[in-house]
């Protein structure tokens, strides 16, 4: 009876342990496509990027002291290792490729530079819009649009 489950047993091992190798094998291949994303695309040019973005609210003359604040907060590289670990589980090595791809080629990074600009122009319109049905929400009114 030992002699069938170490046989069971030896089997399970040749049978499985070389699809954990090839998984383990996937998944390093991933992180090192992120570690590769983030030095097409770094987690602190992404932070400061958002934080700029974020200052824009305040008073011009209060922008550089929140700048400076927020990004004190902010652990870089703890938050680049979530966010490479993130790729890794999330995106398949294709999909990964595809971004290094996008985002390392002129027009990603020139798409990357414009975003904010973009977004600066098309968020205003959509938070009045988001403003003007809460208020339609809260007073049952049905007002026309801005």
């Amino acid at each position: 009876m030992a002699v069938k489950h170490f046989l069971f047993a030896l089997l399970l091992t040749v049978l499985l342990v070389p699809s954990a190798w090839a998984q383990d094998a996937a998944l390093e291949k991933r992180v090192q496509l992120a570690h590769e994303m983030h030095k097409v695309k770094p987690m602190a040019v992404q932070i400061e990027s958002a934080v700029r973005q974020l200052a824009l609210r305040y008073p011009e003359d209060k922008q550089e002291l929140f700048i400076s604040k927020m990004l004190q907060v902010f652990d870089q590289k703890t938050l680049t290792d979530i966010s490479v670990n993130a790729m890794a589980e999330t995106f398949s090595e294709a999909e990964l490729q595809k971004m290094l791809d996008y985002y390392g080629s002129p027009e990603g990074k020139a798409i990357e530079e414009k975003m904010p600009i973009y977004q600066t122009i098309v968020e205003p319109e959509i938070i009045k819009r988001i403003d003007q049905a809460l208020m339609e929400i809260r007073t049952g009114g049905a007002g026309g649009q801005p």
